[in-house]
């Protein structure tokens, strides 16, 4: 592989101790007693060593108190990524100033590193403990341009984050090569086995690696996989890195539905790594927010792609095919299965958009929640599959006198919901007539039975004043179809007046 021109005054290089047993990793002859010379020379070293050894993470049949006797029962494989680890998590803090941007890449790094373990272990132990080394390596570039100029750096990274430039071509322009080629270069010459240094090569999006062995084809797709890991994980795009990931388990022939087992197997290991070797896997999302933020970023893309605007390279690249995919995607996990509308996630996702929008525009909003008047009694009576009917009936009847700029969901069991952008109080109970109306006039037939059907209606309005005022709005309109319900069922309860900061349903417009 080539050396690339960059505009770096000097060529950034690993810890001493990281670079000697990089040596002894790639030297199928070097004994593993050379291993514990090595480590010896650091006493920090030794016991951090022992103590990973004793630990729930890398513990041992029995627990040892000798340095020699640990190296030896974990052997060279193992031993080779928590020297690494120490050795570069001590980078990662040195700058007491800038430690908390140093720390952040180190967690990336080190959780890129434990995806590649984790995938590592489906072609066995040893694939399991390169993967570890191979990924924690592939990210040494951005702590290099951090120790380079940590406010250079971070202003890259801000821009990328927002803005619609990536960081690789923010990188290219400043230094001259992007951090996973400097990355690349700087183990080069390290001694590193060539299987190891292609598999980190094929990271690069214009890179041609020929894998010399299949054990370098495993080892290069399980890099790819854990990358993927890491920017869902990690990064400031965590839809692109969803995609990604399921796009690259397909390569590893693992089904995408275990991507969440995957990552669940990631945080467990990184949460028993965060006292040996500083990190704080705390800090990232817990994963239904994580899925949330993926799914409104993709959400966003798929609104770019038709629009023609701007959209990340990797979603537009082989003809498309990714972007089908992030479509799919979205169209899957927004649809209700049963009835065909917009399901939960979607309404969620939208009412917390409608909210934003009016509230820079000073305008108002409704929400109209509808339930299906004693649906258990007919699920009873008829059975499940006649209430699937209904419930496939009446999303229809509803969504099919649902304006173009109201947003029809299910909300959950037997009950809907509608976003209204403009809604005016007066002209609500008109809006409900609309939807309960729709619904009394169905002519239900289920195997010969004819079933009549009601829904009740509670609507609120309001201007929207803060981020939660989506919710509170919710809860008023909830309020008015328990109203619509105490009071005879098949009718329209508008809560009065214009929702406005803490105020509550004092009194109700009702209509039969």
């Amino acid at each position: 592989m080539p050396n690339r021109k960059h505009k770096l005054t000097r060529l950034p290089s690993l810890p001493t101790i990281a670079i000697e047993i990089l040596q002894v990793f790639g030297d199928p002859d070097a004994p593993i007693q050379r291993v514990a010379e090595i480590v010896q020379a650091d006493p920090a070293m030794v016991s951090k060593i022992l103590k990973a050894a004793n630990s729930s993470r890398f513990g041992l049949a029995r627990e040892v108190a000798d340095l020699r006797q640990a190296i030896a029962l974990m052997g060279k494989a193992k031993i080779t990524p928590i020297v690494l680890s120490f050795s570069l998590a001590s980078e990662s803090i040195e700058d007491e100033e800038h430690a908390a941007h140093f720390q952040r890449f180190w967690l990336r790094s080190f959780t890129q590193a434990t995806a590649g373990e984790v995938l590592g272990q489906r072609f066995g132990p040893a694939v399991a403990s390169e993967g570890f080394t191979v990924n924690l390596l592939a990210g040494i570039g951005q702590l290099a341009l951090l120790k380079n100029g940590v406010e250079q750096y971070m202003g890259l990274v801000d821009r990328a984050t927002e803005g619609e430039t990536p960081l690789d071509e923010l990188e290219q322009e400043a230094y001259g090569l992007t951090n996973k080629e400097l990355s690349l270069e700087m183990l080069e010459t390290s001694g590193l086995p060539d299987r190891c240094l292609e598999a980190i090569g094929g990271l690069l999006p214009d890179e041609e690696v020929t894998p010399s062995s299949e054990e370098a084809v495993a080892l290069g797709k399980v890099a790819r996989v854990a990358d993927a890991f890491a920017r869902f994980l990690c990064d400031s795009d965590p839809g692109i890195g969803m995609i990604l990931v399921q796009e690259r388990l397909k390569e590893l022939n693992v089904d995408p539905e275990l991507m969440n087992d995957i990552q669940t197997e990631i945080r467990e290991k990184l949460a028993e790594s965060a006292s040996l070797f500083n990190i704080d896997p705390s800090s990232l999302p817990e994963p239904e927010e994580l899925l949330e933020d993926a799914m409104d970023q993709l959400a966003t893309f798929t609104q770019s792609m038709d629009e023609s605007r701007s959209v990340p390279n990797e979603l537009l690249a082989e003809n498309g095919r990714l972007k089908q995919q992030v479509e799919d995607l979205v169209k899957q996990t927004s649809t209700d299965g049963l009835t065909g509308i917009a399901n939960r996630a979607f309404f969620d996702r939208r009412l917390m958009e409608l909210t934003q929008h009016c509230r820079r525009r000073e305008s108002s909003m409704g929400v109209v929640v509808i339930d299906i008047d004693r649906f258990k009694s007919v699920n009873d009576t008829y059975g499940h599959q006649a209430g699937d009917h209904i419930l496939k009936q009446v999303a229809q009847a509803l969504e099919g006198v649902t304006r173009d700029d109201e947003t029809i969901a299910r909300y959950g069991g037997e009950e809907f919901c509608v976003l209204l952008e403009d809604a005016q109080l007066e002209g609500m109970t008109i809006v409900g007539e609309r939807l309960r109306s729709a619904v009394e006039r169905l002519p239900i037939v289920f195997e010969g039975q004819s079933i009549p059907i009601t829904i009740s209606v509670g609507i609120a309005t309001g201007t929207p004043d803060s981020k939660d005022f989506g919710l509170r709005l919710f809860a008023e309109a909830d309020a008015a179809l328990y109203q619509a319900k105490q009071t005879g069922r098949n009718k329209v309860v508008v809560a009065a007046g214009d929702l406005t900061p803490g105020s509550q349903v004092d009194e109700l417009q009702t209509t039969d």
